[in-house]
């Protein structure tokens, strides 16, 4: 079976015995579970409220059919179409519902409506990996969305220089304006859920046998430390500035803006590829913004 870490699997299995009796909590360890567990249900309610999100892309579903055959030859609309796919991506990883399942195994529930009673259950250590594999998960698609939202905003502002499709323009530039203020927000809950829940794992004890564990971490890769998250999204941004990289064009303008947390290494990358800086970042847009996109136009 593939030692891949969980995060880059479509649809990974469960471990096995996911909810342990609460007798096993490691009680050396100072930690106010009935605290941790409140805060959980928060970010349980927190991934559940996302009406404003979802209307978004309702809307821009709605646009892509309603414009389909008429955009289609368009360099723009594969953007448009890219976008919708990682939030077809986003939507069936259903990071909710799983932060619900790890919530209800505290009563070994079915549903939040009979998670009400004291708690009897504690999740294992290896459900909570399994969470917080999820969490990485959603946080990658997060970062790809936001870079694919800024790509397609800027295909679209140039519509409006053109005056091309304005109103369709228009509109999907404040989809996109809208939806990545709404990623950023919810990558930030994810990065605090993800702490917060590494911290309590380290209460839980594993739900498999002494002899069973070296097995099951040879076929399944759970492995994170506190770390993990911040570790895998700086590798991803390091890897899509590589990318958009060389010695003919300067860092390109979405990922330096959609990754906010690895502007502080963008000399250093730019350095080993040989790119050169004599600009400041805010002259390398202004200059290159306008040739980039119009050239895009013209080759069409």
């Amino acid at each position: 079976m593939s030692t891949a870490p969980y995060f880059t699997i479509l649809s990974p299995p469960l471990p096995p015995n996911p909810v342990l009796s609460d007798v096993r909590i490691n009680k050396k360890i100072d930690i106010n579970h009935d605290k941790q567990l409140k805060t959980l249900k928060t970010y349980v309610e927190l991934f559940q409220d996302r009406k404003s999100f979802w209307i978004e892309v309702a809307v821009l579903d709605r646009l892509h059919y309603k414009n389909l055959n008429q955009q289609r030859p368009f360099h723009r609309f594969k953007r448009s179409m890219e976008l919708r796919r990682l939030l077809k991506r986003l939507k069936s990883l259903q990071i909710d519902k799983e932060l619900e399942r790890l919530y209800s195994s505290f009563w070994d529930a079915k549903s939040l409506d009979k998670c009400t009673l004291k708690w009897n259950y504690i999740p294992s250590k290896e459900s909570t990996q399994y969470t917080l594999h999820r969490l990485i998960g959603a946080a990658l698609l997060l970062d790809k969305i936001k870079i694919a939202l800024i790509e397609t905003y800027r295909a679209n502002s140039t519509l409006l220089k053109l005056e091309h499709f304005v109103s369709l323009a228009i509109v999907y530039m404040g989809i996109c304006s809208r939806l990545y203020k709404l990623c950023h927000v919810w990558v930030n809950q994810i990065e605090e859920c993800y702490h917060m829940l590494y911290t309590w794992s380290t209460s839980f004890p594993s739900g498999l046998k002494n002899k069973d564990q070296k097995l099951f971490t040879d076929q399944h890769n759970l492995q994170c430390d506190a770390d993990t998250l911040k570790s895998v999204r700086t590798q991803y941004a390091q890897n899509a500035l590589k990318s958009k990289s060389s010695i003919q064009h300067r860092v390109h303008l979405e990922t330096y803006l959609a990754n906010q947390s690895v502007v502080d290494k963008v000399k250093s990358i730019q350095r080993e590829c040989g790119i050169s800086n004599d600009n400041d970042s805010e002259d390398i847009g202004e200059e290159m913004m306008d040739f980039e996109d119009l050239g895009e136009v013209i080759e069409r």
